[in-house]
This record gives C-alpha cells, structure tokens and sequence, in this order.
C-alpha cells in the first residue's frame, strides 16, 4: 500500500511541476488517467468511456494515451461532445473550461448515475463536480474532491487520492 502511495506520488508532483508557466494538457490528461486508475465504479461492463464537452486539448492527449493504456484491463475509449445532449453512457464526463457553465445541466442528466464529473475550472467541485483542477502555489496542478458526490454516485476512489487532494468536501 505504501508503494502504491508513493508511486501515486511521484506521478502527481512530476506532473504537477511539469504544468510550468503555460498550460500542460498533457499533465491534465495524465490527472484524468491517474484519477481513473485509482477509481471504482459499482457497474463496470464494456469498455471504460470518457466524454470530452467542449474543445479542449486533454481531448486529444486523452486520445493519444487510449491508445496505449487502459483502465483496470478495459480499452478507454474517448469522445469528444459540443453539447450536453451529445454525452451518451459514459464513465467520466471531462468538462473544458469553456463549457463550464453546463456543469448544472450535467449534474442533472446524470443525477444518480455513477458517471464521475471532473472540471478544468477551480472551484465547480462545490457546485455539483466529482472532481476540479485548482492551480496553486508556483503554478503546480492540483485537485479538489466532491467525496459526497461520489459516494451517492457509488463511485469509490482510492484513500490515496484523497491523500493527495488540494481540499476534499
């Protein structure tokens, strides 16, 4: 269990401190990934589906990674969608800034249903999202959590990201 803490903390400060001045989609994608890894989800048949709405370059770093890695042995799959009514069944909806202000509208639609919400925008964790990035000290990546969220959606995530959270409600 240490190990695996460790290992989880290795990749997060080395992607974390990679983020630099400008934004480094490649170390969201990697947070995407990592978060899902080390996620549960009560119902897991087929293969794992990430939706991406709005334009976002994790769209096409989250593409790339698919195609050589999977999620707990299952093939990732990753859409892109420019409208809420676009997101079919799915494991993760990945929100871009842009498309912040659909977050009400996603939380509905998948009210009760174990779909994992993560946001670029800080601070949509308090409003209805699984998960939010949050840029602090020294322009490092990091992540709130929405634990009440994922407990009604019967999501489970690791103690280890809870661990290394930036703040957890």
């Amino acid at each position: 269990m240490k190990k695996t803490l460790y290992t989880l903390l290795f990749v997060f400060c080395f992607a974390a401190s990679a983020l630099a001045q400008t934004t480094n989609y490649q170390v969201y994608s990697v947070f995407v990934m990592s978060i899902a890894r080390y996620s549960s989800w009560p119902t897991s048949s087929g293969d794992f589906k990430i939706t991406v709405i709005g334009k976002s370059k994790v769209y096409d770093e989250l593409l790339r990674v698919s195609q050589t890695k999977d999620v707990n042995g299952k093939k990732i799959v990753v859409t892109l969608a420019d409208d809420v009514s676009q997101i079919g069944d799915c494991n993760i909806v990945y929100i871009s800034d842009n498309k912040s202000s659909t977050l009400d509208e996603i939380v509905k639609k998948f009210d009760g249903k174990p779909v994992m919400i993560i946001t670029e925008r800080e601070g949509l964790y308090k409003k209805g999202a699984s998960f939010s990035f949050v840029i602090i000290e020294e322009s490092k990546l990091r992540f709130d959590i929405n634990k009440s969220d994922l407990e009604k959606k019967q999501i489970k995530i690791s103690q280890n990201l809870t661990t290394l959270a930036n703040l957890v409600i």
